[in-house]
């Protein structure tokens, strides 16, 4: 794996793991979201590219020298050649004043604007589940308070069209569009780009939004918490059937990777060295449907998450025998303090379809 240190207007080069050498726009003649609707696989698939890349990150920025880094990671996307990018959650830090417009979503939609290539937002949990004032005093406000309400006001700024955000556009399908139970998860999306299938679900840190009492700082009524535990419920239930639904439709098309993407860290095999298992239990529903999906899957599987802020590529899923599942990797994407991102090269020729490669921005080296 190699390592790039980049900058908007020059890039320095410590070395490189691209496979192949030639540019997205030099196999297909130009990048595929340049149309101004948007590029639609149904429509488009005759000139799906065998080979591109895209950019990941999250969890930015944080506190005062997030914000003033920012600008220069957005400057880097964009001088750089990707087809769309990925935002895996989290706006703010938790303790970076409360959820209003404001003070996290305007500044949001304005950076996302910025971007010439399309991006597609995921939320995460210091946008909405923590906004209740889990961080004490100065991040929580009365009318931009109540952690479901807050989501649904995401959905209306964030996922409320079958495109995605940025200058140029990507269309989606979100699962919200199929109506019935799951009618109000527009942030859960889909869509294909050459040989991969991108799933994105909302799946967040804080335990996925199943709180107990006196566990990670929670201390609001045992009524709010069953409040909260029934929106748990529900959406994963929802996560589920989305990432069952992703994994039919990538083997209907004969995809040769899929990339799962959702904020939280899901603490496989307890990484993180929890005492308390109520911090994590709500992940295991996820790790055994991750399994499931990826046993059964003939390609290549990526899961990309932030939350815990630490670059890392590994695999961290199991097999019953205690193996690894081989065909299934782990992206943690930058975050917090590290204000960098990381770029994914998706080459039909490589076996393993994805490559990633972390992108320094050198003014927030130090």
């Amino acid at each position: 794996m190699a390592f790039r240190m980049s900058l908007s207007s020059r890039k320095l080069l410590v070395g490189t793991a691209l496979v192949g050498g030639a540019a997205l726009a030099g196999v297909t003649g130009r990048t595929p979201s340049a149309q101004a609707n948007g590029w639609d696989h149904d429509r488009d698939r005759d000139r799906e590219p065998e080979r591109y890349a895209i950019a990941l990150w999250g969890d930015m920025p944080y506190n005062a020298l997030g914000k003033q880094q920012y600008p220069n990671l957005l400057a880097d996307v964009n001088d750089s050649d990707i087809a769309f990018s990925i935002f895996d959650g989290d706006l703010k830090a938790g303790g970076d004043g409360p959820c209003t417009d404001e003070n996290v979503y305007a500044p949001a939609q304005k950076a996302f604007a910025s971007l010439r290539q399309p991006m597609i937002w995921l939320p995460g949990d210091n946008d909405w589940t923590d906004c209740w004032g889990r961080y004490g005093a100065g991040t929580s406000l009365p009318g931009a308070d109540d952690p479901i309400e807050r989501l649904n006001h995401e959905r209306a700024l964030f996922a409320s069209t079958p495109y995605s955000l940025g200058q140029r556009k990507l269309r989606l399908t979100r699962q919200s569009s199929q109506g019935g139970a799951h009618a109000i998860y527009s942030e859960n999306v889909r869509w294909k780009l050459g040989p991969v299938v991108y799933i994105g679900l909302d799946v967040q840190g804080s335990n996925d939004n199943y709180p107990y009492a006196g566990v990670d700082g929670e201390s609001r009524p045992q009524a709010e918490i069953d409040r909260q535990r029934a929106e748990e419920v529900a959406r994963k239930a929802a996560n589920i059937s989305w990432l069952n639904e992703g994994f039919a439709y990538a083997n209907k098309v004969h995809a040769a990777g899929v990339m799962v993407v959702f904020q939280a860290d899901l603490n496989f095999n307890n990484e993180q060295h929890l005492a308390d298992t109520r911090s994590y239990d709500a992940f295991p529903d996820y790790i055994a449907a991750l399994k499931a999906v990826t046993l059964a899957f003939p390609g290549q599987v990526a899961l990309v998450h932030g939350d815990s802020h630490y670059f890392k590529v590994d695999k961290p899923l199991n097999t019953d025998q205690g193996g690894i599942v081989s065909n299934f990797t782990r992206l943690e994407t930058f975050g917090s303090r590290n204000t960098h991102w990381v770029k994914a090269t998706i080459d039909l020729r490589n076996p393993n379809i994805f490559t990633f490669e972390p992108q320094i921005v050198v003014p927030n080296a130090d």
